[in-house]
């Protein structure tokens, strides 16, 4: 047995490693190929015509970044769980502590002199909370 991309065709983009022994019969699903895999290939890597590219591994989001992605996660109740692969609601504890580091992420923006009115409305809010 030998391991195996599955590419995206359109992408090149890796969407699956398999073992497969390479003879038996296969037909890769439909817009996709198979091409024997090496150590660089990875699932959201790439295939450049000659060679498996790792993926870009996310660096650390900046304030900036993370205050985008709070303003919108403490809108939600729920979040993805990874085990049971579902939404799940999130406990109190994880609603408090988003919030916390938004307000933090938010007081330090109104320091800097750079909270726009919609980052001022939702300080106030949380300060109200």
């Amino acid at each position: 047995m030998g391991r195996y991309a599955l590419i995206i065709s359109a992408t090149n983009v890796v969407d699956n490693v398999i073992e497969y022994d390479g003879s038996s019969p296969f037909t890769p699903p439909s817009g996709m190929e198979l091409r024997e895999a090496d150590a660089n290939a990875e699932i959201g890597g790439t295939w450049n015509g000659s060679a498996f590219v790792r993926a870009v591994i996310p660096t650390v989001p900046t304030n900036e970044a993370r205050t985008r992605v709070l303003m919108n996660e403490i809108k939600v109740a729920q979040k993805w769980d990874e085990d049971s692969e579902a939404m799940v609601d999130k406990t109190a504890d994880e609603i408090a502590a988003e919030k916390l580091e938004l307000k933090n992420l938010l007081l330090a923006e109104l320091q800097a002199g750079d909270l726009d009115q919609e980052r001022t409305q939702t300080l106030l809010r949380l300060e109200r909370e």
